[in-house]
Order: structure tokens, then sequence, then C-alpha cells
């Protein structure tokens, strides 16, 4: 029965209408897809025949491939980037602007008046150029002079100058200009710091683009004063040399580098809040990436520190180290220790405390100074703790007399020669010990600047000299005030003070007797024959072995008359936002320096194939 069931059943479903239908519809369907297929030899769908897919789908199937498409597109896309990563590296871009907080205001943007204003100092620096230059690696290289050449008998130097220089105002640089810039430099009525440094120096024009300078003795510093930024003699020509200070071009210069005057914006009692300066676009040498540079200026480190704090600036000239503690929360800030040429130490005047004449007096004070403490306390682990005078680009002498901390030693010093504690009653009751030998009484007084540092340095020796039976007073002098009433006048017993060497090794200026008086800067006052020799010799010398071999005997003998206790070689700390990129050296010789690679520094990025 269900056999015969069966058969009825697949006998109707054969000739039903349906059925039929569906086999028509299936054979009239491989009919066309025959026909398409012979239309289109390929076995693939044509861009035209894609265009109906969507008709072709049901609303389901049109979500999966539109999930499909996409998983294939934000592969490709990912792949792409990739790719692109991996064959490209970041460089910088041109544009963009960088904005530096200096503490001061600019009076003299001239780089023969600047020297006695660091903000001077700077903008000098980056408006103007010089015959020669300070590289980013601190060697002498050439700048508006393509060459030079220096005569056998070193009294002769000759410059051979671009031709390819214009100032800001479009005019041709040419030698008048630098004819015109030593001659104010010498002129008396120019008030010129540099006066001293060009004394005695002739300087002839050969022709348009040649002159040449002619020294009465060898002197080997020599070049490094030829980094002077030059003025524009056609802008200068017709001002006074005496009211050179009250020209209007010392606020609006127009110079040869990187970097023209744009505008300055002053407060409403006449001081200049902020100076722009844009690139030079004729600037001969390589241009920078930045185009825009701001300063703004500020009275003290707070508010400067304060602006960087709030991002109102991306740097300061300069951090003092008790700042430093306060700025170690804000991440965006990265900190460049800078060596420079500088020392700081502790100069004796004899001639104004006697006890300081002797030998052993001078001694026990260097072996009771705790050297490590000061710089642990008042400086940091960047601070160097020294021996002697050190000199940039020369070895120390590393066999020189040194004096380690060692109280017990200064003591027994001491008392060796007659020097024994006592207790003496103070005016206000109290007791103190100090060391008397017959009527006298081991008193000193200690003169620093009011600055943090200093203070904190000088309390330091303070509390170290009264351990060994001392009587230190310290003496605070304000910082408006040290040069002019203390320094120059040598009206200090002992001197806590750092002292800039300069580019150029030259110790001269700061130890030779003849320049025991202002404006000489021997602070020591220190005389010596053998000493005043060997300084005149070396400065005679461009071969530097020779002028190495002098400086070592001039070190081992400081050290042994001990003129002074030498105690670090602190660091400069220049903080910049980390949004600024390019900032690539290890030194400076002067806070201008801090530029020697500005070309390089960059805000702006881009990518290049490897």
């Amino acid at each position: 029965m269900s056999f015969i069931s069966s058969w009825r059943k697949k006998i109707f479903d054969l000739f039903s209408p349906q059925k039929r239908k569906l086999k028509e519809f299936q054979k009239q369907h491989q009919l066309d897809k025959h026909l398409v297929s012979s239309l289109n030899k390929s076995k693939l769908p044509s861009l035209k025949q894609l265009k109906y897919l969507p008709k072709i789908l049901n609303k389901k199937e049109r979500g999966k491939l539109t999930f499909v498409l996409l998983i294939i597109g934000i592969s490709a896309l990912i792949l792409v980037v990739k790719l692109s990563l991996m064959a490209t590296v970041v460089a910088p871009a041109v544009g963009g602007q960088y904005t530096e907080g200096l503490i001061g205001s600019p009076r003299f943007i001239n780089p023969i008046l600047a020297q006695a204003n660091d903000v001077d100092m700077d903008l000098s620096y980056l408006i103007f150029s010089g015959l020669l230059k300070w590289d980013k690696n601190r060697q002498l290289a050439p700048d508006l002079a393509k060459s030079y050449e220096i005569s056998s008998d070193q009294l002769t130097y000759t410059f051979y100058l671009r031709n390819d220089v214009k100032w800001h105002d479009g005019s041709p640089f040419k030698a008048d200009d630098v004819m015109f810039t030593i001659s104010s430099i010498q002129d008396p009525s120019f008030k010129s710091p540099l006066s001293r440094s060009f004394r005695g120096i002739a300087i002839d024009k050969i022709d348009d683009y040649t002159v040449k300078f002619t020294l009465k003795e060898p002197f080997a510093p020599f070049l490094g004063l030829l980094t002077v930024g030059i003025l524009p003699e056609h802008l200068w020509y017709n001002i006074t040399p005496a009211n050179a200070d009250l020209a209007e071009l010392n606020k609006r210069p127009i110079g040869t580098g990187p970097w023209k005057f744009n505008n300055l914006k002053k407060d409403k009692t006449g001081v200049i809040k902020s100076y722009t300066l844009i690139q030079n676009s004729d600037y001969y040498d390589r241009k920078p990436y930045l185009q825009k540079i701001i300063f703004k200026f500020y009275g003290d480190f707070v508010s400067a520190v304060e602006a960087l704090k709030s991002k109102d600036t991306q740097s300061i000239s300069y951090l003092p180290k008790e700042y430093a503690q306060e700025l170690k929360k804000y991440k965006n800030i990265s900190y460049n220790q800078l060596d420079q040429p500088q020392y700081t130490a502790i100069f004796f005047n004899q001639l104004k405390n006697n006890i300081l004449s002797a030998d052993y007096i001078r001694q026990a004070l260097a072996l009771g100074t705790n050297k490590q403490k000061i710089v642990a306390e008042a400086f940091g682990p960047d601070t160097k703790i020294i021996d002697g005078p050190t000199l940039p680009g020369i070895a120390t002498n590393p066999n020189i007399k040194k004096y380690p901390y060692d109280p017990q030693a200064a003591v027994d010093l001491l008392e060796k020669n007659g020097w024994q504690l006592t207790a003496t009653t103070t005016p206000d009751g109290l007791t103190e010990q100090i060391r008397k030998k017959k009527d006298w009484y081991l008193n000193i007084t200690l003169t620093t600047v009011d600055q943090p540092e200093n203070v904190k340095a000088a309390e330091i020796i303070k509390q170290s000299w009264d351990q060994i039976g001392f009587k230190t007073t310290l003496n605070i002098i304000d910082k408006s005030k040290i040069l002019q009433e203390i320094i120059n006048l040598r009206e200090y017993e002992a001197l806590l003070f750092g002292e800039n060497i300069g580019s150029d090794p030259d110790p001269f200026p700061f130890w030779h007797s003849s320049q025991n008086e202002y404006p000489g800067l021997n602070l020591a006052i220190f005389t010596d024959k053998k000493v005043d020799k060997i300084l005149e010799d070396a400065r005679k010398t461009n071969n530097w072995d020779e002028r190495k071999k002098n400086y070592a005997t001039f070190q081992d003998i400081i050290a042994q008359q001990l003129p002074a206790i030498f105690l670090y070689n602190p660091t400069y700390t220049y903080p910049q936002d980390k949004s600024l990129k390019g900032f690539n050296l290890f030194g400076i010789s002067a806070p201008a320096d801090r530029f020697a690679n500005l070309s390089d520094w960059y805000v702006k990025t881009k990518r290049v194939w490897k």
C-alpha cells in the first residue's frame, strides 16, 4: 500500500503545474548563464555587471558583503600605513615658532656695546654675524669670512670675505663694514667694552672683499676676538660716536645674521616686554627650520619659571638650581646640562687681611673646606669638584698639589703654628670658640653675591671654617652692587665668586699681575714673575702643544702658592619644552652660545623616504 502511494505522489509531482514551471525556470536560467558566458569570455563579472549585484542580493547578503568589503578596506589601509612607516622616517619640517623667556630687558642690541647685558648678547648673537664664529663643538669656523691666512711671524692676519652677503635692508656687505666696526670699537667716544681687547691692532682694506689685521706682537687669542658682530657702515656712519648708545638702531638693529628684527612690544611705561625675530630669507648660510622666535622679558626668575610652567614660553634662558625641584612634576620639560668654561673659587685678598699672607693659613682654610658638601647641598650631581683653574680645551694638570677635605689636618697645621683654641664672649653674651695667637684672632670675612647657590655655598664654608677655629663673618652683597662696590674696588678679604674664562683658554686676564687692579680680573691680586712670563709666552704662540705645556706649569704654581681655593665647575641648566626638537650641544662659553645649533631646532615634522 505504501509502495503504491509513493509512486502516485511522484507521478503527481512530475505533472503538477508548479513543478513544470520550476523546471522551465531552471532550464531558462541555465540558458541565460550560457548566453552571458558566451558574451563575456572572462569568468569574472565586469564592473558594468557588478553594479547589478545589490539588486540580486537580499538584505542579509548585502550586509555580509558590506562587512567583508569594510574589513578588506581597513586591512588594506593598515598595510599601506605600515609599509609607509617602514619606508619613511620622521624629519624636521620648515615652519612654526619658538618662544623663550629672558631675565631683564634689551638696552643695546649692538655687538660692540652688548657685553654687559646677557639679553643684549642673546639678541645680537642671532641678528649679527662676525668674521668667524664658534660652532656647536666650540671650534672656530668661518662666517662672514670664507677663509683667512696667518703670516709666519703671527703678526698679520688676512681675511677673504664672502661676496654673497646682504644686510637685512638688502644692501651688500663689504670690507668697509669691517673697517668701520673695528675703528668704532677702538674709538673711545663709542665706549665699547671691547676697546681694550682691540687696542694696538691695525686694520687695512686690501679691496672690497679683503681686509688685513696687523698686530704689534703675537697674540694667540686674537682669532676669538673676531667673532664679534659686524655693524653696517651705511647706517651707522652718520651717527655721532658719543651718541651711539642713544641710537634707535640699538633697538631695531640691521644685521647679516640668520634672524632679523620684526617687531617689539612695550608696556605703558615704555619697557620692552617682547621682541620678535623672523627668519632672514636672504641668509647666506644654512637657513633654520623655525620661521619666528619670540622673546618675552621678565623681571625675575620667579616670573620666568611661572611662564614656563603655564606654557606661556617653551623655555627660559637659564634655570637656577633652586627651581629645579619644583619643576620636576612637569613632564613636558627637558633639561640640558651644559658644560661651561667657568670655575668658582674663594679668592684671597691678602692686602685686606694680613693673616692670609701666611701660606699655612691659606692651606688650613683649603683643608677645612668641605667641597663635597657644597656641591651636594648647593648644586647637585652635575657640578664637578675641581682643584685648580680649569681651562677649556686644555687638559687639567693631574699632578698639581691637592687639598682634600681634612679638618683634623687643618687643626694640626694651625696648632703647630701657635694658634690655640680659646673661648670668647660675644656682645650678646654667647660663648664661642676661636683660635688665638698672642693678640691676634683668626677672624675672616667671606663675601659673595646674593644668589641662592652662592649664599648656600657660603653658609657651608662658614660652618667648615668655624669648626677648625676661625670666626667667619658672611658679607652677602646685592648682585647690582657686587661689581661696582666690591670687586672693582677689591673690597673683600675672601671672595666667593665665579670667573668665566671664555672660549679661548687664556688665563692672562685673570692671573697676570698687570690685571691686579680694575678693569683687570685678577681677583686674588696675585703677583708672581714666573707666572707672568709663562702667561706672556703662552699667548704669543698658536702652537697648541706649547700652550698646553705652559698652562700645565701655570696650574702647578697656582696650586702650590694657593692664592685661591678652587671649588667647582658649575653646569648651565637650559630647560626646554619637549615640543621643541633638535637641540644638540654639550657645552657653551657664554649664555648666548646655547643658540649655536639653532638652525637644527624644529617644532614641525614630516615623513621622508629612507
